[in-house]
């Protein structure tokens, strides 16, 4: 249900929003979660978005021993992501505007946060900093020198994802991933290399990263636990890896088969989802639709099974809600 819409004064700005926040510096934990929560389910308008993050900025700068600190960086991020959905125009509306100004203000407080002697201070705010292309140009040094300092496995993939989102395009960006990847790191630091080349260069992602998206999906509970704590997990470690193989060509990907099939016997209903999306994208993308699938290849023939005796596999093809792969699924 739509949370409603708070009222606005005659000057056109809402009190509720900068109550909430005002509400953050509160030492009752159960309140400051409540008024927390209701600052990120929140339908604001973009007015009021910028007032959220103008107050946040200023209790963050004011009181820098507050707790909850990661969380309230971590609000700031979605304000950042929300205009970078919105912003697909050529030029985005003056209240869009300003609400981005606000938010790069802040890049000075960011780059203090990013050095913090808190791992989940420093994971949140290199979340943020990935949403700022306008600060790359302070970031991008800052981050570079952080990869070679960080000791924290889960932040080091923090900084490749980060890195990978803010300035993919720079060469140096992309040796620093590779370097990463080829290094005797923590499993979950390659991983965030993995991810962030696969997102970057597609096609001609490293086979190496290739490999290890498909060992994690075998393998989950050796990171599992790691990536759950990264702001960019969408779903489970193995759903978001099994997604991002889908960017890649099918003929890269055919010794993964046997390891995806293997997966839905314990894959819950999201990652049975992607899980079944990947085996279809590798058994059946290239065939018209329509066509009959009672010839089915002993590999598409593998797949149907699989996914006809996976009960999660099942449910997934509901959610996938297209004729053709119904079909698929239904083939015999």
């Amino acid at each position: 249900m739509k949370s409603e819409k708070p009222t606005l004064t005659e000057a056109g700005t809402s009190l509720r929003p900068l109550s909430l926040v005002q509400q953050l510096a509160q030492e009752d934990l159960s309140s400051r979660s409540a008024s927390l929560y209701q600052l990120f389910k929140g339908d604001w308008s973009c007015e009021e978005k910028a007032l959220i993050a103008t107050a946040l900025l200023e209790l963050l700068g004011r009181q820098p021993g507050l707790p909850d600190r990661a969380a309230f960086v971590l609000l700031l991020a979605e304000l950042a992501r929300d205009w970078s959905a919105l912003d697909r125009a050529e030029t985005p509306p003056d209240r869009q505007r300003r609400l981005r100004a606000t938010l790069v203000r802040g890049l000075p407080l960011y780059l203090e946060l990013l050095e913090t002697s808190e791992p989940q201070l420093r994971l949140a705010s290199l979340y943020l900093s990935a949403w700022l292309p306008e600060g790359r140009a302070q970031l991008l040094p800052v981050l570079l020198r952080r990869l070679e300092e960080e000791e924290v496995a889960r932040v080091r993939a923090a900084l490749a994802l980060a890195l990978a989102q803010l300035a993919g395009d720079q060469p140096q960006v992309r040796l620093h991933l590779t370097a990463l990847l080829k290094a005797p790191e923590a499993p979950i630091a390659r991983l965030g290399a993995a991810l962030a080349l696969t997102r970057l260069l597609r096609a001609e992602t490293p086979m190496r990263a290739v490999r290890l998206l498909v060992r994690t999906i075998a393998n989950p509970q050796v990171v599992a636990h790691d990536y759950d704590d990264l702001p960019w997990a969408r779903n489970s470690v193995v759903a978001d890896s099994s997604d991002l193989l889908r960017l890649l060509p099918r003929r890269r990907l055919q010794f993964a088969l046997p390891v995806l099939v293997e997966a839905l016997a314990s894959a819950n209903y999201y990652e049975a989802l992607s899980l079944a999306r990947t085996l279809l994208y590798l058994g059946f993308a290239s065939q018209r639709p329509g066509i009959s699938f009672q010839a089915a290849t002993p590999t598409q023939q593998a797949i149907l099974s699989a996914l006809r005796t996976s009960l999660s596999s099942w449910q997934a093809s509901e959610l996938l809600n297209t004729v053709e792969a119904q079909a698929r699924l239904s083939a015999g």
